[in-house]
């Protein structure tokens, strides 16, 4: 019988985004990849938003390609949560896109096991930031200011850490 390995627990990763010191994050959301048929859509979806989504590149996934079956790879927006701190890096990075001159970057997103070391990693190549969500602010609360950043990219490749 082999050894059993148990699954890496989810609170521990790191976000690493070229030129940018982006600080740390409590959340990564869209580590995600569908495959769509010929057409770039997925077959679960309503054949309405199919054909919607090929004839107006509909919602916000992006098509990384055509692999040689002719299925295209589709991959949701990156949503990096954190708390509001005192590093204006990635505002900054975000403010260059709405002046109209923002670069694209590299995004590695890396599960560490418990010793720290990486695990897995996935790289989100010429990502560029699209929305900013600021904190809820409420006197009532106790909880912490966090502020949400939404990158498009062109899609997700798993990096060999081995």
């Amino acid at each position: 019988m082999a050894d059993r390995t148990d699954p890496y627990p989810n609170t521990r990763f790191r976000v690493e985004i070229d030129a940018v010191d982006a600080g740390g994050f409590s959340e990564v959301r869209g580590l995600s990849m569908r495959v769509g048929d010929a057409a770039g859509s997925t077959s679960d979806e309503p054949l309405w938003r199919r054909v919607l989504a090929r004839d107006m590149s509909w919602g916000d996934r992006r098509t990384t390609g055509l692999d040689g079956g002719g299925r295209s790879m589709t991959s949701p927006r990156l949503e990096l949560r954190r708390g509001v701190a005192d590093g204006t890096a990635l505002w900054e990075w975000f403010r260059e896109w709405i002046d109209g001159g923002g670069t694209t970057r590299t995004v590695l997103v890396t599960l560490l096991d418990d010793g720290g070391d990486t695990a897995r990693a996935w790289r989100c190549e010429r990502a560029r930031p699209v929305r900013w969500d600021g904190p809820t602010l409420s006197a009532l609360g106790s909880g912490l200011a966090t502020e949400t950043f939404e990158l498009e990219h062109d899609g997700i490749e798993e990096v060999d850490v081995g």
